[in-house]
């Protein structure tokens, strides 16, 4: 008894200790961690005072330092280092009155029968007539470079329903733009008939907490559907639709038609080779691998799964023969597209979808893929995509010959490989067959998730196939968290931007910076703008590396959407060298012409689609609001005041490019969001602009800080101990070629960049300077501990002896 009541005061004086502690951190921390591994009462027979059986077996808690910093931010929330930067959710109070339910009824009825069934009633119609997507084309290539799930398309057909229900009480109450739009988002689906229409949260019962949901569900506690895949992307600034809903931004400032968009492609985007001197092109590649992972707002096809053409024979179509999701880019007159009979390049419009608050107002696009950074461009994200890349032996993923991607079983038709007499891939993401460099980290990372998994089954015999699965695909996520925040990101936005978002991860110890107010959902005007920066960074012409030091010249668009090269004896270790030894271009408003007028091309024809183009309808589609931030920023701010004339620019954007601003657009109000972005200098320290690293700095810190999963939190069910949080930080990028390429003996440590400097010279991937991590500390894991353990004893030990 005495034994009990003395162990109380020494965890009660200690959590004092650790508490009073926090509010100097940088003087006390260093002295805290004196403190060391705490056995509570109990854990000799199985589980801690106070807790749950997880799993069996003794636990030691973490340090009652880590615990009581996570308790104290439960109970009072503090706003961590650069919260302050985060953007607040794009709202706009519009006065309305009250609406009769019986016609905004009649309202839901017109929009969920008349405007469905007339789209259905076109499609066939198109169907009949032949007037569909030609197989072998760009823009066929564009549509089937990935899939769209089920989950995706019901979606999409119901947030429809609801979009064309507001634009019917528009009419019908005669609203403005703002009410239409803005207003009409006071009132919930599910007081209605449409209510059928609206998402259920997910049931969160009975998931292992120790390990992530496939579709990103239940991360949040108190939010379930924030991050789950087929949910809606959000907004920094409001929507500038051009009737309020809908409808694409398509008037300027003046109210006159914007610039044409392959116009400002061909005028202010010009293809220039502009080689970087510090970055490889890994920098590039782990830019579109890791958009993979969190970022895909898909399009639509037809009811019958053929696409959607909106230029059938070159030419821009009318009447019947026009899909309602068409909205082509005019290239009448181009000086590239017009002699090859083309006056219209393919363009529809977005999926859209509904939030878990279901409301009526203006449109907002859908995500297909988790939000989170999850590895689900590796995993998938659902069941369906799940299951089509495990193996389900050994916790292992699917493969084809030499260790390649397994092929894809049911169609090949996202893919151009069988005309050059090759099978096509699958992965967790469709868009694995896109381009040479992306399959390739595609297959790396595969290799990577069956190479640890087979040292934890090694390690633990009696572990079956889902566990195996389940702790692999958990360690390599953090890996690929660790390699992104550690040594990617701060080369985009630099380390100043990393100190001022809070997002510079942890050396040793646990970070506690997990706020469950941050909606991590992607931004529009991150993925649909801020995030295309990596298209400046592509080379049009990639030079392969052989094992003795001959190179090879291959162009971008001979190699769309067709996996034939990566399948030859040799080529994934060529291409992987490209990714050390090829500089990125540039990030500039200079982009390769494989990317302007050849992107999707295929043999059949001389000619592709343009991605700069697509890239600013895209944004006009989704109705992006043009903010170019005013002159004078100050540093590690985030400004978003309008420049009041294209003088304004100068201090950002280099003057000659002003210069074409000003000869293509009317006032400086209407430079698109994407090329205004791309078009400034970069800041010091950083790959991006001011515009642009704000969005992204603020996307990775809702990604992290959001991320109940994140790999260096501490005190979460999926939290790694300490010392296998210590053997993560050990993982690079560098150390990922070594132990899956072919054949690479040496890598340069830091992969990301050239081998400029004498400390960073190629080193033998045997050797000590580019470390593995040790699975050692894996042997015997078990859900749920010990992290559980520690927060739900100290939570109920304090809670009563604290705060009551």
């Amino acid at each position: 008894m005495m034994r009990r009541r003395l162990t109380g005061v020494l965890l009660l004086a200690l959590g004092l200790l650790a508490v009073h502690a926090i509010e100097e951190e940088a003087e006390v921390l260093p002295v805290a961690r004196v403190i060391r591994q705490i056995s509570f009462p109990g854990a000799s027979q199985g589980r801690p005072q106070g807790g749950r059986p997880q799993g069996g077996g003794g636990c030691n808690c973490q340090p009652i330092i880590t615990c009581a910093s996570e308790l104290r931010q439960h109970h009072r929330h503090r706003r961590a280092r650069g919260d302050e930067r985060i953007f607040r959710a794009a709202r706009k109070n519009v006065n309305m009155g009250p609406l009769d339910p019986n016609m905004v009824n009649a309202a839901c009825q017109k929009g969920a029968n008349a405007g469905l069934n007339q789209i259905r009633n076109i499609e066939n119609n198109l169907a009949r007539n032949n007037i569909v997507l030609q197989s072998g084309t760009p823009a066929e290539g564009h549509l089937r470079v990935f899939d769209i799930s089920r989950s995706a398309r019901q979606m999409h057909t119901n947030a429809l329903a609801i979009v064309m229900a507001s634009k019917n009480m528009m009419q019908d109450f005669k609203l403005s733009k703002d009410q239409g739009g803005h207003g009409l988002r006071n009132l919930n689906v599910r007081s209605t008939v449409l209510s059928e229409m609206c998402p259920r949260n997910p049931d969160c019962r009975g998931i292992n907490q120790k390990y992530r949901t496939v579709d990103g569900s239940c991360n949040n506690q108190a939010n379930p559907v924030w991050g789950k895949s087929n949910t809606p992307v959000q907004r920094i600034l409001p929507p500038t639709y051009n009737d309020g809903v809908s409808e694409p931004r398509v008037n300027g400032a003046n109210g006159s038609p914007l610039p044409n968009v392959r116009a400002l492609s061909g005028n202010v985007l010009m293809d220039v080779d502009n080689p970087d001197q510090q970055f490889t092109s890994s920098v590039m590649q782990w830019a579109q691998f890791l958009d993979h992972d969190f970022a895909h707002v898909p399009f639509p096809d037809m009811e019958n799964n053929q696409g959607i053409e909106c230029c059938p024979n070159g030419q821009e179509p009318t009447g019947t023969a026009r899909h309602p999701e068409c909205w082509p880019i005019n290239t009448a007159g181009d000086a590239f597209y017009t002699p090859r009979g083309r006056s219209c390049m393919n363009f529809i419009r977005s999926m859209v979808a509904i939030g878990p608050e279901c409301r009526f107002g203006y449109a907002e696009q859908l995500n297909q893929l988790t939000h989170w950074i999850d590895g689900s461009n590796v995993y998938g994200s659902d069941i369906e995509e799940q299951t089509k890349v495990r193996a389900f032996r050994d916790g292992l993923l699917k493969t084809s010959g030499n260790n390649m991607l397994p092929f894809e079983e049911t169609r090949g038709a996202n893919c151009l490989g069988t005309g050059r007499g090759v099978q096509c891939f699958t992965a967790g993401d469709s868009r694995v067959n896109e381009q040479p460099g992306l399959t390739a980290i595609h297959t790396i990372w595969m290799r990577e998730h069956n190479r640890v998994a087979r040292q934890m089954k090694a390690l633990n015999p009696s572990w079956n196939d889902e566990i195996v699965y389940q702790e692999a695909r958990r360690f390599v996520v953090a890996e690929m968290q660790h390699i992104t925040y550690n040594e990617w990101l701060p080369i985009i936005v630099g380390p100043a931007f990393m100190q001022s978002f809070g997002i510079t991860v942890r050396s040793n110890g646990y970070s506690f910076d997990y706020n469950p107010n941050f909606n991590p959902n992607m931004n529009n005007e991150f993925a649909t703008a801020a995030f295309r920066f990596g298209h400046t960074l592509v080379n049009g012409n990639l030079r392969l590396f052989g094992p003795d030091g001959s190179v090879s010249t291959i162009q971008l668009r001979d190699h769309f959407r067709s996996p034939h090269l990566i399948q030859r004896p040799g080529m994934l270790d060529a291409i992987t060298r490209s990714f050390m030894q090829l500089p990125i271009q540039k990030f500039d408003s200079f982009i390769t012409q494989d990317l302007s007028n050849h992107l999707f091309q295929t043999p059949s024809v001389n000619f592709g689609m343009d991605l700069m183009s697509l890239n600013i309808h895209r944004g006009r589609d989704h109705a992006i609001a043009n903010r170019i931030p005013a002159a004078a920023m100050a540093a590690g701010a985030c400004d978003y005041r309008r420049a009041q004339s294209f003088d304004d620019l100068t201090d950002q954007i280099p003057g000659p490019i002003v210069q074409n601003l000003r000869r293509v657009y009317e006032s400086v109000g209407d430079i698109d969001f994407f090329v205004g972005g791309i078009a400034e200098r970069p800041v010091s320290g950083g790959l991006l602009g001011w515009t642009f690293l704000c969005v992204v700095g603020d996307q990775f810190a809702r990604l992290k800080k959001g991320d109940r999963y994140f790999y260096d939190l501490g005190g979460q069910p999926g939290s790694f101990s300490e010392a296998q949080l210590q053997e993560i930080r050990r993982a690079s990028w560098a150390r990922i070629i070594c132990d899956n390429s072919d054949n690479i003996q040496a890598v340069q440590p830091l992969a990301l960049q050239l081998t400029g400097s004498r400390f960073n010279q190629p080193a033998d991937c045997r050797g000590p300077i580019i470390p593995r991590p040790n699975l050692q500390l894996w042997r015997g894991e078990r859900a749920g501990c010990p992290n559980y353990y520690c927060y739900h004893y100290l939570y109920t030990y304090i809670e009563e002896k604290l705060w009551k």
